[in-house]
């Protein structure tokens, strides 16, 4: 599907797209990412992965190697790790042995000729190639992007949030097991720049026609982050000195015909990194670096190394980068375990950027980005449960959801809290102690899900808000407020999906003055007597639309 071109907000852009996707799948989709854990799988916890990959643009032909380092848990016959059919394995090894293995739709399962130690650390070595997927539509149906400059040389992005790694290196599928580390060793044309995740091991080394580039992260990071950015790139350095003090590098990959116009929006993005460090917390990779990766595809989060493919088009606020860079918190630090929490990311990640203007342009800049974002109401977007990816994204009906409904709860919830403690609880959320605020080994980073966070923000309020969210992050449908005036009382009622408790205060205008009408049992009253009023005038509440 072409991509639809940017007309108003990222909204449209977003929404189309996916339902665009909504309607090829499950048809076209070859491949998702989680779902229920195989025995297979939750047997073994990975430690750390190399991957050793020659990329052939003319030929669009991947060849690899693959090394996993793991940690056996508990008793099975056999282990899985996933890859995608279009790929061959050439062998594979367990140990320093060849070992037989079988292909099932998708895996590869190995099966030891003895049990393996629990406790003990073990590792699997895959040789493999093919023609890897191309992208139909990147970053939302992923692959291989195969593109060229316009003086016909390669430009070469992965992207496979919603299948997963295996779309192009074997791996345990799955969002609830990240690797503390990752070595990327690729190799291709010379004349040729890799832009990766982590830090650059040494100058490439050049053999003959071929260049070879390291690039090694240190810190946890989800597969799916684990990015190659290829394309005749010059690089911009800069250094950004963190809220902590750390001096941390910074570093643009841009094509040659971009670099002036890229050099202007340094200084605006470095300013979304100095306003979220702000409202959250430190950059959480700052002991490596701040990428960013110019690709021909729109964007994704992948760590430390930021595909950007926007265009470079408005000097004051480019709502890609922002919410890209958004999710080196909300994805990148504080991971949920499971898709069935992915409104952590997406809509904590889309919230960021009307705060983000808020902080920059001032109050009336934050409403304006925050009434763009409108609900479907089509399922919940935090099920209880288990949920693969394509579910989360385009199941019942669709998951754009996740994005501006996770974004308008948000909004709500700091009516409910008030400004400290909704501020408070970003950060908490983000950094819950103080060795997690000034570490940058890795032990910053954490699994959550949406059940961290309504404990957090209860503890915070000093009552328990699992109404709140059961009503808002639960079920599909909005509740509704009805409304009378009877001898001078304005009369409130909430009317919630199956009659869930819900006391959510109510902002009435009166007088000029915003009074907060609390709801106890779901009902309230506020006397108004024959003065003019006006029920949340200011839209500080998500809440279905009157009939």
């Amino acid at each position: 599907m072409r991509r639809t071109p940017f007309v108003c907000s990222p909204g449209r852009q977003l929404l189309a797209a996916l339902t665009g996707l909504a309607a090829l799948l499950p048809a076209q989709r070859r491949n998702v990412s989680g779902g229920e854990l195989l025995p297979e799988q939750a047997c073994y916890d990975v430690l750390h992965y190399q991957l050793a990959i020659e990329v052939d643009p003319a030929a669009k032909r991947i060849e690899g190697t693959l090394t996993m380092q793991a940690r056996w848990l508990a008793a099975s016959p056999s282990l899985v790790l996933d890859l995608d059919p279009a790929l061959e394995v050439r062998s594979m090894s367990l140990g320093a042995a060849a070992v037989p293995f079988v292909r099932e739709a998708g895996r590869l399962r190995v099966t030891p000729a003895e049990p393996l130690p629990i406790g003990q650390p073990f590792t699997v070595v895959v040789q493999y190639g093919g023609t890897p997927r191309t992208a139909k539509n990147p970053p939302w149906d992923g692959g291989f992007t195969w593109k060229q400059t316009t003086d016909g040389q390669p430009w070469i992005a992965t992207s496979c949030q919603g299948e997963g790694a295996d779309l192009w290196w074997p791996c345990k599928d799955h969002p609830s097991d990240k690797p503390d580390g990752f070595d990327l060793l690729c190799t291709v044309p010379k004349g040729l720049v890799v832009a990766s995740n982590g830090l650059r091991q040494g100058a490439p080394q050049v053999d003959g026609e071929r260049t070879t580039f390291h690039w090694r992260t240190r810190l946890p990071i989800s597969n799916y982050c684990v990015a190659l950015n290829i394309a005749p790139y010059v690089e911009l350095d800069d250094t950004f000195r963190c809220i902590d003090g750390t001096e941390m590098p910074v570093q643009f990959f841009v094509l040659p015909e971009n670099a002036a116009k890229a050099k202007r929006f340094v200084p605006q993005f470095l300013d979304h990194v100095r306003a979220f460090e702000e409202l959250l917390g430190p950059y959480p990779f700052r002991a490596e670096k701040y990428g960013v990766a110019e690709t021909p595809h729109l964007g994704m989060e992948h760590q430390s190394i930021i595909a950007y493919g926007n265009g470079w088009q408005d000097e004051q606020y480019d709502w890609l980068h922002n919410h890209e860079l958004a999710h080196e918190w909300w994805g990148n630090l504080v991971t949920c375990r499971d898709w069935k929490d992915m409104w952590l990311h997406e809509g904590f990640g889309t919230y960021m950027q009307p705060l983000y203007r808020e902080l920059r342009f001032g109050r009336k800049a934050y409403d304006d980005e925050i009434h763009k974002h409108k609900p479907m109401n089509r399922s919940p977007i935090a099920p209880r449960e288990v949920r693969d990816s394509q579910q989360i994204y385009f199941g019942a009906g669709g998951g754009i959801d996740i994005y501006y409904k996770g974004s308008l709860v948000l909004h709500t919830l700091r009516w409910q809290l008030g400004e400290e403690k909704f501020f408070q609880a970003l950060r908490r959320f983000a950094y819950p102690t103080p060795a997690a605020l000034a570490a940058k080994d890795g032990s910053q980073c954490r699994f959550v899900d949406t059940e961290d966070f309504v404990d957090l923000c209860s503890g915070l309020a000093g009552e328990d808000l699992h109404w709140f969210f059961e009503v808002y992050v639960r079920q599909a449908a909005l509740p509704r407020l009805d409304s009378e005036v009877a001898d001078g009382v304005l009369q409130l009622r909430w009317q919630t999906p199956g009659n869930l408790p819900f006391s959510l205060p109510v902002p009435v205008e009166l007088h000029g003055k915003i009074e907060r009408v609390q709801m106890t049992g779901g009902v309230g009253s506020l006397a108004v007597g024959d003065a003019e009023y006006r029920i949340d005038p200011l839209r500080l509440v998500l809440v279905a639309p009157k009939r």
